[in-house]
């Protein structure tokens, strides 16, 4: 069985819960787990990186899933929730939605009164608190809003007085819960008993700011929080907060959406309620429940892991930084991923790179990159896959398949997360990496693939402008009207095959073709159809070329021909080519004048006896000889 979870900032420890307890009910039984996530949770603005980031929901065929578990409200944006709402209802998979109501959806909420309620009456009954300021989550959240108007009824029923004053927004981050202290105490107001924070980080940010204040917690204030996250139980003092159940709202999510895929009833309303853990930070529980060397040993761990985390995350942006290829992209990439060590990996990329170069072509020339940039393309290639300590690459692939058909990943009892790959709203692709559980237990994975993402940026700015400096070379060594090598090219790229000659001891050769009645063209049907004349011979010889032959406009209806390692056999048929192909091109195009050209060459068998100059002199000299015998013929027809 396959199923897919979608939700947002997988980092977060209500996530953490979320996903664990999924995975610790899922892969047991041998199901398949593809986890949608990524970073884009800015709740007062959306920016281009944000887009970027949401971009990955875009991503799944819901069609490829025996079922859907979605927690929207880590997803923040209300047009991509209808969006996956409309997709999975028209997959007719089976879905469970945590908190958020779904049509045709089994729901599980997680309720937020409950919790909320039992910590103002706690600290009314328990602690005697009069004065009780709140510290809310993000503006149009759902959580958020049902925890601020938890609290409001608590405190109209506990018979306390508030108003908007004693209200602060937050973001759920730590500092937001530091500004708000800040703004309490800048405030012409009273200080309150206790402050309540709508989460865990908010409350350790409002601790911190109270005791830069030099207030003690929870001797002169009470500061509670909300999620029972890993810090609650770590901090000092250690907090009171609530359990709010992502884990085994998770576990039921799971088991619901279990029966609905076997066809059977599931209730389509569930609730998971919260539990309040009064603790240090409201004056309950005087002893932590770690021991103070059990601390210490937690500590010490933590800062060595992050220690090396941090010190991989700055080699890895020194070396990304300095990439000037793909290729160096992928030996690059292909160490730091075998350092992570994944059970697997696979960065795919849009499209092929065949694609990926003929963009750069485009976007040198100024044109429209030929595809949104923003979307995912239909066609996924894998330039780099690592499985089981082994690397490899596939080609494409339709992106509903998400990888390869022929890769090499487990069958059952796997998970694996789905990110973004992004610069901006640029969409490179997405990564898929399986069973690296370091990849949920902490945000240092995400911001190694921030790193690849700014790695491929990197790399395509500098092929971009490779792309323009070669595109700038080649119109100054190519001829505007014909497209083929000019004097300048001649005088780059002529004397490199006369070395090569010279070197390997072979001959050098020079064809010079001279159009015949070009101003005759001019004078009589004017210029334009003059070039049409040259343009017509220069695609003639171009046709002609078979090994790379120097190909120049030589002058205004003169072409060079410039060879090494040819006899004087393969010159003779070299020209009678172009011959064949000028009366081809008469018959084909019936035009009130016929194509012609005098066509010369000089041979050297031994080029180290002559020079290139002297070389196209004697090819001219013996065009003119040709010119002149043709001039004689048509005189005595």
């Amino acid at each position: 069985m396959n199923i897919a979870v979608l939700l947002g900032a997988v980092g977060f420890d209500s996530q953490k819960r979320t996903i664990n307890g999924i995975l610790d009910n899922a892969l047991p039984e041998g199901t398949n787990v593809y986890i949608f996530t990524c970073d884009g949770w800015n709740y007062e603005s959306r920016f281009k990186y944000e887009n970027g980031e949401y971009n990955i929901y875009q991503l799944p065929d819901f069609t490829q899933y025996d079922g859907v578990i979605i927690s929207p409200d880590t997803i923040h944006d209300p047009n991509i929730i209808e969006e996956l709402n409309d997709k999975i209802k028209k997959a007719g998979v089976p879905c469970v939605s945590l908190m958020v109501k779904w049509e045709g959806a089994v729901c599980i909420y997680l309720e937020n009164r409950t919790g909320i309620q039992a910590i103002v009456e706690h600290l009314v009954q328990k602690h005697h608190a009069e004065t009780i300021y709140y510290i809310s989550g993000p503006c149009g959240n759902q959580d958020a809003e049902q925890r601020l108007a938890a609290y409001k009824e608590a405190m109209d029923a506990q018979h306390l007085q508030w108003n908007e004053k004693m209200i602060a927004g937050g973001d759920y981050t730590y500092k937001s819960g530091i500004r708000a202290v800040k703004a309490f105490l800048e405030a012409d107001m009273p200080m309150p008993d206790a402050i309540i924070a709508a989460n865990d980080e908010m409350a350790i940010g409002a601790i911190l700011a109270l005791q830069e204040a030099g207030y003690r917690v929870p001797e002169d204030l009470l500061v509670t929080g909300y999620d029972n996250s890993s810090i609650a139980k770590l901090n000092h003092p250690r907090l009171t907060t609530v359990r709010r159940g992502e884990y085994a709202a998770a576990e039921m999510a799971y088991k619901l959406l279990k029966q609905v895929i076997r066809g059977e009833e599931a209730p389509k309303e569930n609730t998971i309620f919260g539990k309040p853990i009064f603790s240090q930070s409201c004056g309950c529980e005087k002893k932590h429940s770690y021991t103070h060397a059990e601390l210490q040993e937690m500590y010490v761990k933590k800062s060595v892991m992050v220690d090396d985390n941090l010190e991989m995350l700055k080699s890895c942006a020194a070396e990304f930084t300095g990439l000037e290829t793909f290729d160096d992209f992928m030996e690059c990439a292909k160490r730091y991923i075998e350092q992570l060590g994944p059970e697997y990996f696979y960065l795919c990329m849009c499209g092929n790179i065949k694609d990926y170069y003929e963009e750069l072509e485009r976007m040198a020339e100024g044109k429209e990159r030929g595809r949104d940039e923003t979307v995912y393309m239909e066609d996924i290639w894998v330039p780099l896959a690592y499985e089981k300590g082994v690397f490899n690459s596939y080609d494409g692939f339709s992106k509903n398949k998400l990888l390869p058909p022929s890769c090499k990943k487990g069958n059952n009892g796997d998970f694996y997360l789905v990110m973004p790959l992004h610069h901006q709203e640029y969409c490179f692709g997405y990564c898929v990496v399986g069973n690296y559980r370091p990849a949920l237990e902490n945000r240092f994975f995400r911001h190694f693939i921030l790193s690849i993402d700014n790695a491929l940026e990197t790399v395509r700015r500098q092929d971009t402008m490779n792309a323009m400096l070669g595109r700038l070379s080649r119109m100054w060594l190519l001829d505007e009207l014909t497209g083929v090598n000019n004097r300048a090219g001649y005088n780059k790229f002529a004397p490199k095959i006369l070395d090569e000659a010279r070197r390997r001891k072979i001959s050098a050769a020079v064809i010079f073709a001279d159009m015949d009645s070009l101003k005759k063209v001019n004078d009589l049907y004017g210029h334009e159809e003059g070039d049409v004349y040259i343009k017509a011979m220069a695609n003639i010889m171009e046709s002609c070329r078979r090994h790379g032959e120097l190909l120049v406009r030589y002058g205004g209806d003169e072409f060079v021909v410039v060879v090494n390692g040819y006899s004087e056999e393969e010159i003779r048929d070299y020209i009678s080519r172009i011959q064949s192909a000028i009366r081809q091109y008469n018959i084909r195009y019936t035009r009130s004048y016929k194509l012609d050209a005098s066509i010369g060459y000089h041979i050297e068998q031994d080029a180290e006896k002559i020079s290139l100059e002297k070389l196209v002199e004697l090819a001219d000299q013996n065009m003119y000889q040709v010119k002149r015998e043709k001039k004689a013929k048509a005189q005595h027809e």
